[in-house]
């Protein structure tokens, strides 16, 4: 058993070097979606959120790696012929204990996917099970073709039993989906109306793609003033660059850069949810608003300028790699877990209401408070 699963030690090594990166990337669009659907985030659906990245990742890593190291050498010595007898299961079990280990692992590997697909997104049992024969195909011809020509030759078999038993780890993990929701049904959790106390969490999420929507824009502009720059004004040789009289050095491309990031980050962390009371992009897709409580011109001037002043930091320092972004949203995140606010949120208002202390969101379906005094 050791020896069996030995073999896939550097793949499983592998997904869990790749998880803390790459499910951070994978993760988000789940969590932004169940925030839109829902109104809310709870820890089950987080929980879920990740589950079933690692879960992805890990499939990749113990289907597609490792890889043999040399090639040439590899490719010279070996020529794996595709496997294509739908029996040859009945003698694997009977070779000994690896042999049924593999036809039992392949089954195990599918069954997390049978029980996502039924349980978390709702499919029907026929469509679950021809998506676990599609991922299982589709695996399994990426193996064979070298991961489609990344690599000369095909570096694992090609063996259409593991398609059948994968498929049919996906209908016992749908069985066991079915099982389980019979002893733990699901809870209703859509609600709606916009939250008017969105946690911490919530928060990020919505911050995360107004970032990603500021750095849509402001990236390829800057792509775009390069691409002029360097199209219109001739080099001098000596560092410079000239169009008709005028004379210029490229850091001009750096303040220009800098220029439009900073405006596109005023459009969309300021403008947007100062004239749409308190959303912005992000805050709209996740149903919250960042403006708590009702207040005068005045004290919405103090408090967009506070929250501008801590985002700034934040997203000035992911656009220059510097780490003070991190220890800017550690003090946010200590800050919250002792007064259950942000530090923008202690603005009073004309209205004051008590920061919430309990971890539940209170979702309003009143109409929106007017913000524009």
């Amino acid at each position: 058993m050791f020896r069996y699963l030995g073999s896939f030690s550097q793949s499983f090594t592998l997904a869990l070097m790749l998880w803390p990166f790459v499910s951070l990337l994978l993760t988000l669009p789940i969590v932004a979606f169940v925030y839109h659907r829902n109104h809310r985030l709870s820890f089950t659906s987080a929980f879920s959120a990740y589950v079933a990245v690692l879960y992805a990742l890990g499939l990749v890593a113990f289907t597609m790696y490792p890889m043999p190291d040399d090639p040439t050498l590899f490719c010279a010595t070996h020529n794996l012929a595709p496997q294509l007898d739908i029996l040859r299961f009945i003698q694997d079990a009977q070779t000994g204990l690896y042999g049924v280990l593999q036809l039992v692992m392949n089954v195990v590997l599918f069954m997390p996917l049978g029980f996502m697909l039924c349980r978390w997104a709702g499919w029907r049992f026929w469509v679950t099970s021809a998506f676990a024969l599609g991922c299982s195909i589709f695996i399994e011809t990426s193996q064979l073709t070298g991961i489609w020509g990344i690599y000369p030759c095909a570096y694992r078999q090609f063996d259409v039993d593991d398609m059948l038993t994968n498929t049919l780890g996906a209908m016992l993990g749908y069985a066991c989906a079915l099982l389980y929701t019979k002893l733990v049904p699901k809870k209703a959790k859509q609600l709606t109306g916009m939250n008017m106390r969105p946690g911490f969490v919530h928060r990020m999420v919505s911050m995360c793609i107004d970032f990603l929507l500021i750095a849509l824009v402001y990236v390829p502009l800057s792509i775009l003033y390069i691409f002029l720059f360097y199209l219109v004004f001739k080099s001098t040789g000596d560092g410079h660059y000239v169009w008709l009289s005028l004379t210029v050095e490229p850091r001009v491309l750096d303040y220009m850069t800098w220029i439009t990031a900073a405006l596109s980050f005023l459009l969309f962390e300021v403008w947007i949810p100062w004239r749409h009371h308190g959303q912005t992009l992000g805050c709209r897709y996740t149903h919250m608003t960042i403006e708590t409580r009702d207040r005068s011109r005045g004290q919405r001037i103090a408090f967009y300028a506070i929250r501008t002043l801590f985002f700034g930091v934040i997203f000035g320092g992911l656009a220059t790699n510097h780490p003070i972004w991190g220890w800017t949203l550690l003090a946010l995140l200590i800050f919250w877990l002792v007064k259950k606010c942000m530090p923008w949120d202690l603005v009073p208002g004309t209205d004051p209401q008590t920061p919430p202390t309990s971890p539940q969101p209170q979702v309003s379906t009143l109409p929106e408070p007017n913000l524009q005094r």
